[in-house]
């Protein structure tokens, strides 16, 4: 059986989750607004092996903590292909931001979508472009459970205002999201509260538009 907790670091509140498997006591942490404590404390106090750390995207603050975190744990820090370039540019837009921060070197690489395994956790990986162009979503079965990252918010989608975001290719995800995933799986966002796809479909007015547009 697989458990979730979650974490809201960073200073742009970015919500960290940590899945794990209860009985084998393999982990991965999805997004890293930060390094924490007590993420640290609680793999421990687990006895958790957290063996990845992977990024919905190269945005910083998904990123921040994964030099400090992987220096402890040993995970390898993992992210799309296509979001090198958007690692790349971090510290400048780090500067712009007022932060401080570096290039973050991934140890591997995803070059296409499915399922990866982690030790024993198993996610569905989708490619999800428009906030960044390696933008991910990644979903996990047993849990019914969807992490959005940054394309799906509640109430709200991703800006794609940034170096890299495509508002077209964003529209395509979201109804590419849709396609795939049922209207009842609970979607964990990259900030602000869970919700559902379905309760996004009839609240959330740009969820809602992007849904007129599907081909």
């Amino acid at each position: 059986m697989y458990g979730v907790e979650g974490y809201v670091l960073g200073r742009f509140s970015t919500n960290s989750y940590i899945i794990y498997d209860e009985y084998t006591l393999d982990a991965i942490v999805v997004d890293l607004g930060d390094f924490s404590e007590e993420v640290v404390r609680f793999v421990r106090d687990r006895k958790l092996d957290l063996l990845a750390v992977v990024a919905t995207h190269g945005h910083f603050d998904h990123v921040y903590g994964v030099e400090r975190l992987r220096a402890i744990t040993g995970a390898v820090f993992v992210v799309h292909r296509d979001d090198i370039r958007v690692l790349e540019m971090n510290e400048q837009l780090c500067r712009e931001f007022g932060v401080e921060c570096g290039y973050v070197e991934p140890d591997e690489v995803l070059t296409s979508e499915g399922i990866y395994r982690f030790g024993s956790i198993e996610v569905r990986v989708v490619h999800t472009p428009g906030h960044t162009p390696g933008s991910i979503v990644l979903y996990v079965e047993p849990l019914k459970t969807l992490f959005t990252g940054d394309t799906i918010f509640r109430g709200s989608v991703g800006t794609a205002d940034l170096p890299g975001g495509s508002e077209e290719k964003l529209v395509e995800s979201i109804c590419k999201i849709y396609r795939l995933f049922p209207l009842d799986a609970k979607v964990l966002p990259g900030h602000g509260p869970h919700t559902t796809l379905g309760d996004e479909v009839d609240y959330n007015i740009f969820v809602a538009k992007a849904l007129r547009l599907c081909r």
